[in-house]
């Protein structure tokens, strides 16, 4: 780093030795230096320049700099910028204003055009480096929690290796996480096929169960056929009557999309299929925008939890090895995203009911029924270390439901313990945990937001033998045959490994193919509507 930093001030310091060599780059020089001066510290233009000694960067007396070039032409072929942005309409007048200016202007007018560059430059850099999310408004407008990993690089010290390189490229700053890269490649891909003009409203149509006939099914198979759902191997793309081939890609269609697979249409189909390309580059850009600010880290092992998805998998160099449906939190108690490492399995757990759920749910059920907890299977404690009381000595009605109450409750091992088994600990703020349940048919749901936060497992004996086979202190017969019991008991692993709980509505999947999920949190919903507009 130490040398990397010697070299940046080398390249500078030549160029501002050549710079004051030449009375062009010296008026310039001193003439941004003067315009700057009254502007405060924090201005983002003054910024860029104090951190380059105030040399030109974007002009050269008869033209534009290769940089500035450099910089048109990777807006000019970005396609998470639409045409319509401001963005991009300030480039696009910008290379007439650049024409104009080396055409018939005078010395002023191209420092004004340096000036309105190095805007440019930073609107495009913020939106590649951070992207459009506006956390602040965000994190106000939402009651779950997010936790953000910052871009490691800013627009500035990015630039200054721009000009060390001599060309703008921020391919180089992009998450190798989360197939970021195969999801922006669908980006460009919709983008071009979207100024084809092909993507039209679709004309009224029914089920398209099979036999069935409609005008509207050309269309429908020309955007399945785009889409990847649509096998054109298969059937003719031009025929009205709906038939095998369709039902297939229907099916295929609804899968990527977390769908009641039915191989028809129903209403939840007939909506997606009707969505705008516009709006599908907008998620799929606002999904990469998420993945920015996502842990970056790259593990030889690694668990990730997809909450919209409702799906956990286990990776493994790379590679999906286990895969497997999760309940998460419900709307009202929404699953956190941060990343943390699980260190603990428990066998056997206690359940310690949170003060929240203790004070807004139990309470009213205890005044009914002071013997509720013990058909729960439940303890009740004075305080978090004090002794086991009787419920049925507490005069519940001294506490308004939601009032703080001055005990702790927990419910005994077994199987009908609310963390089922097993309970997998990752250590963190939010006391989210992934465990195991007695309630299996909540699996069976497409969608599979039940719980307080808590991320409960369709599998977690499978999870346990995935543990087991790379932690030698873990002897997973063992461990199955102490499940038999109820006696808790802490597995510390010797092999940990990472667990990112992440929030992505558009992502691409271990095979390659671009899923679709439910904005379950509306999450998209805000980020797209408080977004940075540049």
């Amino acid at each position: 780093m130490k040398y990397f930093k010697i070299l940046i001030m080398s390249i500078l310091l030549t160029t501002i030795t050549f710079a004051f060599n030449d009375s062009f780059y010296a008026n310039v020089t001193n003439s941004i230096t003067n315009t700057l001066q009254k502007k405060p510290n924090s201005n983002g233009i003054k910024q860029v320049y104090k951190n380059l000694y105030f040399v030109p960067i974007w002009i050269n007396e008869d033209n534009l700099s290769y940089l500035a070039y450099s910089l048109f032409k990777k807006i000019e072929k970005d396609s998470t910028i639409s045409h319509n942005s401001n963005l991009y309409k300030k480039f696009k007048a910008l290379e007439i204003v650049a024409k104009n200016v080396y055409g018939s202007g005078d010395l002023a007018n191209k420092i004004d055009l340096e000036l309105k560059i190095t805007a440019l430059y930073l609107s495009y850099a913020t939106h590649s480096l951070y992207g459009d999310i506006n956390w602040g408004s965000f994190r106000r407008r939402v009651k779950g929690k997010w936790a953000t990993h910052k871009p490691l690089y800013s627009p500035i010290s990015a630039l200054k290796i721009f000009v060390s390189n001599g060309e703008i490229d921020f391919n180089q700053f992009k998450p190798k996480t989360f197939k970021y890269s195969k999801l922006e490649k669908e980006i460009e891909r919709y983008r071009t096929y979207q100024m084809s003009g092909k993507w039209q409203p679709l004309p009224n149509f029914g089920s398209l169960k099979i036999g069935t006939t409609s005008s509207a099914l050309p269309m429908i198979r020309e955007r399945l056929r785009f889409m990847g759902d649509y096998d054109i191997k298969c059937g003719n793309l031009s025929s009205t009557k709906s038939d095998l081939c369709l039902k297939n890609a229907l099916i295929r269609f609804q899968k990527r999309h977390g769908l009641k697979v039915t191989g028809y249409v129903n209403k939840t189909t007939k909506s997606l299929l009707n969505q705008s390309i516009e709006y599908k580059i907008k998620k799929m850009s606002l999904n990469l925008d998420r993945i920015k600010w996502l842990n970056k880290k790259v593990y030889s092992k690694q668990i990730i939890v997809n909450i919209p998805a409702f799906e956990l998998n286990f990776f493994s160099n790379g590679k999906s090895i286990q895969n497997m449906r999760v309940v998460t939190g419900k709307r009202t108690h929404p699953t956190p995203v941060f990343s943390n490492t699980v260190r603990t399995i428990v066998l056997n757990p206690y359940w310690n009911v949170p003060a929240s759920i203790l004070e807004k749910e139990f309470l009213s059920k205890l005044k009914r029924n002071p013997n509720y907890l013990k058909r729960k299977n439940m303890k009740l404690y004075a305080g978090w270390n004090g002794k086991a009381i009787d419920a049925s000595t507490v005069d519940w009605k001294q506490y308004k439901n939601g009032a703080r109450v001055p005990y702790r409750v927990a419910q005994l091992p077994g199987s009908r313990n609310a963390l089922g088994k097993i309970k997998f600990l990752f250590p963190n703020r939010y006391a989210v945990y992934m465990h195991d349940t007695p309630s299996k048919y909540l699996f069976k749901r497409t969608v599979r937001a039940f719980s307080h936060g808590c991320i409960r497992l369709q599998n977690p004996r499978g999870l346990l033998k995935t543990f087991a086979s790379f932690n030698k202190n873990i002897n997973y017969s063992s461990a199955i045959k102490h499940l038999k019991g109820k006696t808790r008991r802490a597995l510390p692993l010797s092999v940990k490994v990472p667990v990112d709980v992440v929030y992505l509505t558009t992502w691409i999947d271990d095979s390659g193919i671009l899923q679709y999920r439910n904005d379950i949190y509306s999450y998209d919903k805000i980020q797209l509507s408080t977004a940075k507009r540049y």
